[in-house]
């Protein structure tokens, strides 16, 4: 297995262990390998039953698998058009509101539709070259018109802007949005996304979805932009690993530990099957532990 991170991880995997039991929690825990570290802080984390015990593989570029799995209902949705640009703006804008995004093409238009029905959606707000009709009754379809002023006006918070130097950043970008720190993700190889004659509208503000009680979510730098915008605007955090397989990175295999069978969230189809992320947690930590023991029994 690579070590790629290792030391950085294992570090922050002693403290939040140390940090969320009282001291004889971590006394207990102090003389457990990596390993064992990192499922003891996976398997303590309190999560929704909502949410299904066994790990889930998310697929769909467009982010509808990931809006379903997260949102059942929404006051508000983000629609972007297919360009990495508007996606990251779009994304943007979900995660400071709390709310969901989907990724328009025109053969899906109607799926769009019905899934603003069946959220209850009164808001709409398209970024890029979006095909929605300003739609009668309770739906209000707005446009984004571009720029650092409409967000302001749009949401009345105070936006940052960062600049995403390649597509290969993408999903990091967004994985690391902060609602409570909004950011404009501008995209470093196109023009900023602009419609001209579109007006800033209010995009109402709603709270954080996953009371805290989401399931450990992860992704790589292939994962779908949509996909990891649903995560992080419903509430979740989502950690990047550098390779989708347990079997082949510790990072990864620590990001997953003790979650064969329990509720974990992989984001895009690199991850194989939920059954194939499921065994192959379990190789990783059957391989790890035997390492484990080599290493010890020659050490001693």
């Amino acid at each position: 297995m690579r070590s790629t991170h290792l030391s950085r991880l294992v570090a922050a995997v002693v403290l939040a262990a140390v940090g969320g039991c009282a001291v004889g929690c971590a006394d207990s825990r102090q003389n457990l390998n990596p390993l064992d570290q990192a499922i003891a802080l996976n398997e303590s984390r309190h999560v929704a039953t909502a949410f299904e015990e066994r790990p889930v593989v998310i697929d769909g570029e467009r982010g509808m698998e990931s809006l379903r799995y997260f949102f059942t209902a929404s006051e508000t949705l983000v629609v972007t058009d297919a360009t990495l640009e508007a996606q990251l703006r779009g994304a943007s804008i979900a995660v400071a509101a709390h709310a969901p995004m989907l990724v328009y093409s025109p053969g899906h238009r109607q799926e769009i539709l019905r899934e603003i029905e069946k959220l209850k959606t009164h808001t709409v707000l398209t970024v890029g070259d979006v095909s929605l009709a300003r739609t009668s009754g309770r739906v209000r379809v707005y446009r984004d018109p571009g720029g650092m002023d409409a967000l302001g006006a749009m949401t009345a918070e105070r936006f940052t802007a960062h600049v995403v130097e390649s597509p290969e950043d993408a999903a990091a970008a967004v994985a690391g949005l902060d609602p409570n720190h909004p950011t404009w993700l501008r995209a470093g190889w196109a023009d900023p996304v602009v419609m001209p004659g579109a007006e800033a509208k209010p995009f109402p503000i709603s709270s954080r979805r996953d009371a805290q009680m989401a399931p450990v979510v992860v992704a790589t730098s292939e994962s779908p932009v949509a996909a990891v915008a649903n995560a992080r605007s419903f509430g979740a955090a989502v950690t990047v690993v550098d390779d989708p397989d347990p079997r082949e990175s510790e990072q990864t295999l620590f990001a997953m530990a003790g979650l064969a069978e329990l509720p974990l969230v992989a984001l895009g189809s690199q991850f194989g099957t939920s059954e194939e992320l499921s065994s192959r947690i379990m190789q990783a930590e059957e391989y790890y532990s035997a390492q484990t023991r080599v290493t010890g029994a020659q050490g001693g």
